[in-house]
């Protein structure tokens, strides 16, 4: 892109993101950004994408909130329809803009990757029906929260995220379960009140079970000390750790790991 073109959309994109970041709610804002670019050709929003993200990973604070719009993608196959979301994909791919492409890949799909057994359930909510335990989630119940946050279906776990019972520390325990349900994970990364903490992008980023694609996402969010880690963790996808060199090139750091990036 030439310098001058390259100028003019960097004041465009700001005008955006001064505009859409007080939007308080994310998902809302995510809402406002997908209508605000749906009509536009698909080039020139995944560019658009790309400057976001950019700036987010420098640390500007009103890119970075817009940024996290892009965590609730499915906001975006409903707005712009999957038509286009697939053309955004192709149109990323050509450009070789394969971190904004990660923003729509790898979605799971609504009842896949539901784990057919229940591992951490005590025997009593185990035998209990998929209807009753969305029920049971539900309750202010402190005691029941804590054992109803050990299933394993996306579908409990979304009504329970909502339970006014529920802690940080249980959603990063949740968060944190292996093996979990990568819907399960996404669930959390896109509810309004726990998907914007730290400490909860921070276990979903290190579950060697979350999709590649939110994973990718939510890694521009992470300190350089953290970005250390997931270059030291043997779990994570080769794929992840390259990205998060990256970032830490980009961010000025200087990991110390000895990471060979061609894994």
């Amino acid at each position: 892109m030439p310098e001058d073109e390259g100028i003019k959309l960097l004041e465009a994109v700001s005008r955006l993101v001064e505009t859409l970041s007080r939007v308080t709610d994310v998902r809302q804002r995510a809402y406002a950004l997908a209508n605000r670019l749906k009509d536009k050709d698909s080039s020139l929003i995944v560019d658009i994408l790309g400057l976001v993200r950019e700036r987010a990973l420098l640390g500007h604070e009103d890119f970075l909130k817009l940024y996290n719009s892009l965590v609730v993608p499915d906001v975006f196959a409903e707005v712009m329809g999957e038509a286009k979301v697939s053309d955004l994909i192709d149109a990323a791919q050509v450009k070789g803009m394969y971190d904004v492409a990660a923003f729509f890949l790898d979605l799971p799909d609504e009842n896949a990757h539901t784990l057919r057994f229940q591992p951490f359930l005590d025997g009593t909510l185990k035998e209990t029906p998929l209807g009753m335990r969305k029920t049971l989630a539900r309750r202010p119940d402190f005691k029941l929260v804590k054992r109803i946050a050990r299933d394993q279906d996306h579908r409990v776990i979304k009504i329970l995220l909502d339970n006014p019972r529920l802690t940080e520390i249980d959603v990063a325990r949740i968060g944190a379960t292996r093996p979990t349900s990568p819907q399960v994970l996404e669930e959390i990364s896109k509810h309004p009140r726990w998907g914007t903490r730290y400490s909860i992008k921070k276990v979903v980023v290190f579950n060697p079970y979350a999709p590649l694609s939110l994973s990718l996402r939510l890694l521009a969010f992470m300190t350089l000390q953290d970005l250390e880690e997931v270059l030291n963790s043997p779990d994570l996808s080769p794929a992840l750790q390259r990205q998060a060199e990256s970032i830490i090139e980009k961010k000025g750091g200087v990991h110390s790991c000895e990471h060979n990036s061609s894994e």
